[in-house]
């Protein structure tokens, strides 16, 4: 039946409409991607190790780059000597074939080019993919949907209103099984509607299903329902083209783990095992004792109700997607017969991935630090298809479209606030946190007392001088030459409580100095007194004001008396020994002169107990109030003491306080 003018016009409108959504929102993907950092997360750093590996080593193993600044990741495991990704590695090798190309066209590497060369690779590990999938979507929408509204809707929605956007600006596995899904829903609705597939229908679906599969694990589900569906229509051709080609990329999936780790088993399976809890150098990894929302504190009825309508809510973060509980129930009355079957299908496995993960009682962290439920991201494609009769049936109504839009728009809000960064928790949880609604953070530990000074103890001196205990520390000046500092204790001849502690200095190798005595008391000291409890000195009368001031800066750290606040654990390398050193950060800071400030001053120590003082860095920085500007900043390392340190890490008797790999520091001499 030949089409009126107005008809016509209608679809040209939407043709050129349909055209426009994809390519805008593909050139807006690729500049934000283009304008993002490189390396964002631990997530995809730990994939890009494994590709650096690859292309430049030809192995999984990444000791190497994780040595360089930025290139660490705590999604890692040790086994037998080797820090290996526990990401599957199927994609990383994929990704690295990619990278390889690039880096012999363009003549960049992916160590000294590396945003050129990851943004490169992402355009075509990402951003193509997702135009495709897009492509896919509006065809597919041209045979479910009945209206130009619900098609270019539906389509507006896939292409700037999910949380698939911030993720195609990093190297994961959602995006590419997003991908899948779409594809896989594209050639299974042919499957499904056709009165004799062809055998493309069945080569495309079980291909791209199981691709999904082996990006995504629970997708298994998803792989096995297309097959059956597969079944129901022709066992032959389920067997001659179904089959194989979903067998392609599981096998690349095993084959890829065996060679990688000597296993089928996916890493992920080694979870709580040696292998994710180790100890290298007296740092313990991070999942002997994760942080935040990796501390799995939430009850299953308080993570089902955050994975759906709070803070990394499906429905809250994207809320068009509430249309999708209308559609499911309303699926009866879908005429389209494929429609039908995807919509349900999609229900069913949306009840399945949320049940497969609230029974993972051990990992209720909603996926780490991300923007969204990342695990549930491969759903979108099932969840479009959902909202499709229930925007249709309403298209009519001036009223409807426009509370679509603003649904849309919420999605839109969530989608590109964190465009630069997916790697950061959902604006929404910020908010919460904001008005105290939830609190993931660890308190750290209590200090063992009010503590006035940048070092936590006093040692003991024993009657034999030459043995007085001391720790020496270095900072470098801007020439580049060594610094040198050396606090020593020792007995007064007088006795008591009162014990001098000595500060000498000098530049390179030039012999110490002596530049202040002062006299402490130490019951006061270890109780928690001030300074000026504390602090004395061998003749207050020949002492001035000015000396007595100066001495009490430098036992403070800081020009006016404050007290130190606790901080995290850090696990930090000195010169001393190869272990680190398990110190816990405190910090104090004031505004100078008392009467117009016009300076933050700010001391930083790292507490130490295994070293004669209790520290083993301290760090002064004095910034302009007005402009940030850094006015002046000096590091003390320790590099040496008396008694020396063991030579090992000691084995903590209880449980491992950690943090991320990020906050272990390496100092070298």
């Amino acid at each position: 039946m030949p089409l009126d003018a107005d008809d016509e016009q209608v679809l040209i409108t939407e043709r050129w409409g349909t055209g426009l959504l994809i390519f805008v929102s593909v050139m807006l993907h690729a500049a934000s991607l283009l304008n993002a950092q490189p390396l964002m997360s631990a997530n995809d750093r730990s994939r890009w190790c494994t590709v650096y590996s690859l292309v430049e080593r030809g192995t999984f193993q990444i000791d190497e780059i994780r040595q360089h600044a930025g290139w660490d990741s705590i999604d890692i495991i040790y086994d037998e000597g080797h820090f290996y990704s526990t990401k599957p590695p199927l994609l990383s090798v994929i990704v690295a074939g990619v990278t390889w190309s690039v880096q012999r066209v363009t003549g960049w590497s992916l160590l000294n080019d590396t945003h050129a060369v990851t943004a490169t690779v992402l355009i075509f590990v990402n951003i193509l993919p997702f135009a495709v999938s897009l492509v896919l979507l509006s065809r597919l929408l041209k045979r479910v949907a009945q209206c130009s509204w619900c098609r270019l809707f539906v389509l507006a929605v896939a292409a700037f209103g999910t949380l698939v956007t911030p993720f195609l600006m990093t190297l994961n596995n959602h995006t590419v099984a997003v991908a899948g899904v779409m594809v896989c829903l594209f050639a299974l609705e042919r499957l499904l509607s056709e009165e004799s597939p062809r055998a493309w229908a069945f080569i495309v679906c079980g291909l791209a299903a199981g691709w999904a599969c082996a990006n995504e694990l629970p997708a298994a589900a998803f792989g096995l329902a297309t097959f059956l569906l597969a079944v129901r229509r022709s066992v032959r051709q389920t067997i001659c083209c179904y089959a194989p080609a979903a067998l392609i990329p599981i096998i690349a999936f095993l084959a890829t783990n065996v060679i990688a780790t000597g296993s089928w088993k996916p890493t992920y399976a080694n979870y709580g095992s040696s292998k994710y809890n180790f100890v290298i150098d007296g740092v313990p990894s991070y999942w002997m004792d994760p942080d935040g929302v990796d501390r799995n504190l939430d009850s299953p009825l308080v993570y089902f109700l955050h994975c759906t309508v709070g803070h990394h809510g499906i429905v809250s973060l994207t809320p068009v997607f509430l249309l999708v509980l209308i559609g499911w129930i309303s699926s009866g009355w879908v005429q389209h017969v494929a429609l039908r079957t995807l919509i349900r299908l999609g229900a069913i496995l949306t009840a399945v991935v949320l049940g497969f993960y609230m029974t993972r009682f051990d990992n209720y962290n909603y996926g780490g630090v991300s923007c969204g439920l990342r695990w549930a991201l491969w759903l979108i494609p099932f969840w479009l298809l959902a909202i499709v009769p229930i925007v249709d049936a309403a298209a009519r109504t001036t009223v409807a479209r426009w509370m679509q839009l603003g649904l849309l728009g919420g999605g839109m809000l969530s989608a590109w606030l964190p465009i630069e960064n997916p790697w950061q928790q959902p604006w929404l949880f910020r908010r919460m946190e904001a008005m105290n609604w939830i609190d993931y953070t660890r308190q750290p530990p209590e200090l063992p007392r009010q503590l006035w000074t940048w070092f936590l103890t006093m040692p003991i001196p024993p009657a034999a001088a030459e043995d007085a205990p001391w720790l020496e520390f270095t900072s470098p000046t801007a020439d580049g030459t060594m610094r040198r500092r050396r606090l020593t204790c020792r007995n007064r001849a007088a006795g008591g409580d009162l014990v001098e502690l000595e500060v000498s200095e000098g530049l390179g190798s030039d012999p110490l100095q002596p530049t202040r005595t002062v006299l402490i008391d130490v019951a006061r000291f270890h109780a928690g007194a001030s300074t000026a409890d504390f602090l004395k000195w061998a003749d207050p009368a020949a002492s001035t004001d000015l000396q007595k001031q100066a001495d009490y800066s430098f036992v403070r750290g800081l020009p006016l008396k404050k007290p130190f606040r606790a901080g995290r654990i850090r696990y930090v390398h000195l010169p001393i020994r190869t272990d680190a050193f398990r110190c816990q950060l405190a910090a104090a800071a004031v505004t100078y002169p008392l009467d117009k400030p016009t300076h933050l001053y700010r001391c930083d120590t790292w507490l130490c107990e295994e070293l004669p003082f209790g520290v083993a860095q301290y760090e002064i920085k004095v910034t302009d109030r007005d402009n940030g500007a850094i006015v002046h900043q000096e590091r003390w390392t320790a590099t040496a003491s008396n008694p020396a340190a063991a030579p090992t890490a000691p084995v903590s008797s209880g449980k491992i306080v950690n943090t991320p790999a990020a906050s272990v520091l390496r100092l070298t001499k």
